[in-house]
């Protein structure tokens, strides 16, 4: 699909129920990232699967500021005129589900957001910058096969290869772009959080990545999970729990 003169990749998988969910993956990762969550969702509806610009075979783009992506996103489904929405987004693809909701443009039924980077502690805004460094190193391809190593705690291959093949062939200075955008949106989340008024599940994996505390004092209106066994990427790792907890939402919400 042609957005502001960009080709973004976009398919879309024929469901069984009303609902059109639209699948944003992580910084760094493709459509990929969403492989076991597919067959799941299409029992409740079409599935609209993305690459974000400078990720998978999307083109890049200049800005990656959240605006920026919420809007291509948004555009997508304007193009594709979807109704009964759920937004479901991985790690920084949570946050562009945040502020697409935020913003009130979209016919949204319900958000899922899965271990969504919100209130970081210092540690890991200091790993993320250490990340962006890391990618101007002429060593970046043996440092993205370890972490894809390291941010898995028990997986297959197939989940590694998924991971180390997405982070290798993003955009780099786009992936730079991304995080040091997503520090500063961070800073503003609280405000932007009290914005969405749609049913919302967030499921958390590690507690550096978003407070529990804060989370619940500042979207008392969120369901609440978490995962274990899954430091990052749990829609790869543990799709059983992430599903679980997924499917559990859509049945009481209907």
């Amino acid at each position: 699909m042609n957005i502001n003169n960009t080709e973004i990749f976009v398919e879309k998988l024929q469901g069984q129920g009303n609902l059109n969910f639209v699948l944003i993956h992580n910084a760094g990762g493709n459509h990929q990232f969403f492989t076991h969550q597919i067959e799941m969702l299409k029992k409740y509806g079409n599935v609209i699967q993305i690459d974000l610009p400078g990720h998978g075979t999307s083109a890049t783009i200049n800005n990656y500021d959240m605006n920026t992506l919420s809007d291509f996103v948004i555009q997508i489904c304007k193009n594709l005129s979807l109704k009964n929405i759920g937004l479901i987004g991985l790690n920084n693809g949570a946050n562009i589900v945040i502020d697409i909701a935020a913003k009130n443009a979209l016919p949204i039924d319900c958000s899922i957001l899965i271990d969504p980077p919100i209130f970081m502690d210092a540690s890991f805004i200091g790993e993320i910058n250490a990340f962006i460094e890391a990618l101007d190193n002429s060593e970046t391809n043996s440092f993205i096969t370890k972490l894809a190593d390291d941010l898995f705690i028990d997986t297959d291959i197939n989940n590694k290869e998924i991971a180390k093949n997405a982070f290798l062939n993003a955009h780099k200075k786009s992936l730079q772009n991304i995080f040091r955008g997503l520090i500063k949106w961070d800073a503003d989340s609280a405000d932007i959080l009290k914005k969405i008024k749609c049913r919302t599940l967030c499921i958390l994996t590690d507690e550096h990545h978003c407070s529990y505390k804060k989370l619940r004092e500042q979207a008392p209106h969120f369901e609440i999970g978490k995962v274990i066994g899954s430091k990052c990427w749990a829609t790869l790792e543990v799709p059983e729990q992430v599903n679980a907890m997924i499917e559990r939402f859509l049945k009481l919400s209907n």
